[in-house]
């Protein structure tokens, strides 16, 4: 029923405006500041103690006028229109890059590999503005060659809603956060009760599979790029060109039983386990009313060869529940167990287009979240939900894995949390007035998220310890690999005296000392997620690079910075201009020496 599928995609959907905009605050000071002015523009901190004076940041002159600031960066980000590009950029050529450590970024102009990155395409179409995240989906490809040269390629995705929209130039499908016309008028209720809440874009994250074999081996089927958004059906896109070839099971006919078109919700986040070679998607589905008319949540989890055949699925359903990111350890699926319930007196003005449909749901603040432990290999192992000691979101993993500790096993998660959460205005949009307004949201409805690192103990599945890592708040985390033991962590923070939105600041953090490194891009700029690329000839898990697509409102530019991860402290070694600005990016991925060109 039309009823029931809407609570499902809100639910769904209203994990991901969490889970992307959760990042950072500085409402309170964190420690001492160790500063040093660099060649670069923008200024970098080294946090060694707990954090960082808020003091001592660059800004402007007033609470007001820093909060205009932030609207007005935002709203130029997200508001920028797009266009299907295919360049070659020359990293050697002055016109194009600025250099800060010349010997390390000629180290950089030795790798070889490709860097996909999902995002937003503008956030109005025709004359109305839509939630960022059910904007059309950007999707971008820079494929280094090794030899200085940068090949980009940026394409719209073009999912059947997003071409409908396209050529009608008009928001057809309201989706849960937007809406198709005014809800100041009967007429315009009438238009939003009337439209789907169906936004299916697939526009925050991309991945490669099959991963092509470094010893030049070729797998039976070709490497397609799975592009997806939260409850919606992952598109596969050609790699070289970035042309949307159709939904995943279209593409790979064997599929169609795992992913039936048209019935067949995913999450949008996917893991690698690269010691199996597996490549693992999360399919979701709510139940409504469900249980005592409190809605239950069925997740099932479907690991894949190189040839696209399914080596295992496990399925488990429990409680209503929100949640946008999953990770995995060597044996586990670690799901996160956000508790919410269902406003079924706010489910009427939703129905007939006088709410969005944010005002269905809310977080169960009372209970505490737990972490669903579901075994990955044994399917008669019985699945663990272990209570946590108070009520948070958790909307990003940082790295998670199992260690052994003397006689016992234990599983470390690193999660970016919530202590609460409020819904409605999320990323500052304003469905109502049509506008952006991210200091507002940020201070009055959520406090920043943190950083809590667990430890279970995989004998009695408890929480053993619980410690909330001193850092500035951080979210957004990128790392090298996945189920096994890592030190180090990037995450997009930020260090704004008020509210914590946009994003700002890269952030590299050692996961044993606590020790951080802060890197502040201005008041003008937006970033986007960090990413790691391990160096050619790499001999330890931190050795390599790390890049980021920053986004320049104030030149109405993109530019791609660069630096060396062994010597972050010191600055980026180098910042590369990719053309005019787009809106943000998501999620993205690295696949060392691959070329799909």
């Amino acid at each position: 029923m039309a009823f029931f599928r809407f609570l499902f995609q809100s639910a769904i959907l209203m994990s991901i405006m969490m889970a992307q905009v959760s990042a950072f605050s500085t409402c309170s000071p964190f420690g001492r500041l160790r500063s040093s002015e660099l060649q670069s523009p923008s200024r970098l901190m080294s946090i060694v103690e707990q954090g960082i004076d808020i003091s001592q940041l660059p800004s402007s002159s007033t609470p007001e006028d820093r909060a205009l600031k932030a609207k007005q960066v935002w709203t130029t980000t997200a508001l920028q229109t797009v266009e299907n590009r295919n360049d070659i950029i020359s990293l050697q050529n002055a016109d194009n890059t600025r250099v800060y450590n010349q010997n390390l970024f000629d180290q950089f102009l030795k790798v070889q590999g490709t860097y996909f990155m999902n995002g937003l395409s503008s956030c109005q179409i025709g004359d109305r503005l839509i939630h960022p995240f059910e904007a059309h989906g950007y999707c971008k490809s820079l494929v280094f060659d090794g030899e200085g040269q940068l090949h980009y390629t940026s394409r719209i995705i073009e999912t059947p809603l997003t071409a409908n929209e396209r050529k009608q130039n008009k928001i057809l499908n309201r989706g849960v956060m937007s809406t198709v016309a005014s809800m100041d008028s009967v007429w315009g209720k009438i238009q939003n009760a009337m439209s789907s809440q169906d936004r299916d874009t697939a526009n925050l994250v991309a991945n490669l599979w099959p991963i092509p074999k470094e010893n030049g081996s070729n797998n039976s089927i070709e490497p397609v790029l799975i592009t997806c958004t939260d409850n919606g059906e992952p598109y596969a896109l050609d790699p070289k060109t970035l042309q949307t070839k159709g939904r995943l099971s279209e593409v790979i006919p064997k599929l169609v039983k795992v992913f039936p078109p048209g019935d067949s919700k995913c999450l949008a986040h996917a893991r690698y386990d690269e010691s199996n070679e597996r490549f693992i998607m999360c399919k979701y589905l709510m139940d409504v009313p469900g249980e005592n008319f409190m809605g239950n949540s069925t997740m099932e989890f479907v690991e894949f060869d190189s040839n696209f055949d399914v080596v295992s699925s496990r399925e488990f359903s429990t409680r209503f529940m929100v949640f946008h990111d999953w990770i995995i350890t060597q044996n586990y699926y670690v799901v996160p167990k956000n508790p919410a319930y269902l406003k079924w007196n706010n489910v009427a003005n939703f129905m007939f287009g006088q709410s969005v449909g944010t005002d269905v749901f809310a977080m169960e603040e009372e209970t505490n979240t737990e972490f669903i432990l579901i075994p990955r290999h044994d399917p008669s192992e019985a699945v663990r939900e272990v209570k946590t000691d108070t009520f948070f979101n958790c909307f990003h993993f940082g790295p998670a894995f199992e260690r052994d500790c003397e006689d016992e096993n234990e599983i470390i998660i690193n999660a970016c949390n919530f202590d609460s959460y409020t819904f409605g205005n999320e990323m500052g949009f304003n469905g109502v007035s049509q506008e952006f307004d991210p200091v507002d949201w940020g201070c009055s409805m959520v406090p920043p998220p943190r950083l809590d690192q667990f430890v279970i103990d995989t004998k009695t599945f408890e929480i053993k310890t619980r410690q909330r890592v001193p850092v500035i708040p951080v979210d957004m985390p990128n790392f090298n690999g996945e189920a096994k033991p890592l030190k180090y962590s990037y995450f997009l923070g930020a260090s704004r005296p008020e509210g914590w939105f946009p994003f700002r600041q890269i952030v590299k953090l050692d996961l044993e000392t606590h020790e951080s490194i802060v890197w502040d891009a201005g008041d003008e700029q937006v970033v986007s997620e960090p990413m790691f690329i391990p160096r050619p000839s790499a001999k330890a898990e931190d050795d390599g690079f790390v890049v980021s697509i920053v986004h320049d409102s104030a030149n109405k530019a993109a530019k791609l910075m660069v630096w060396d991860s062994l010597t972050f402290e010191d600055g980026p070694i180098a910042e590369c201009r990719l053309g005019n600005l787009f809106p943000w990016c998501v999620h993205g991925s690295f696949y060392p020496g691959y070329n799909p060109l």
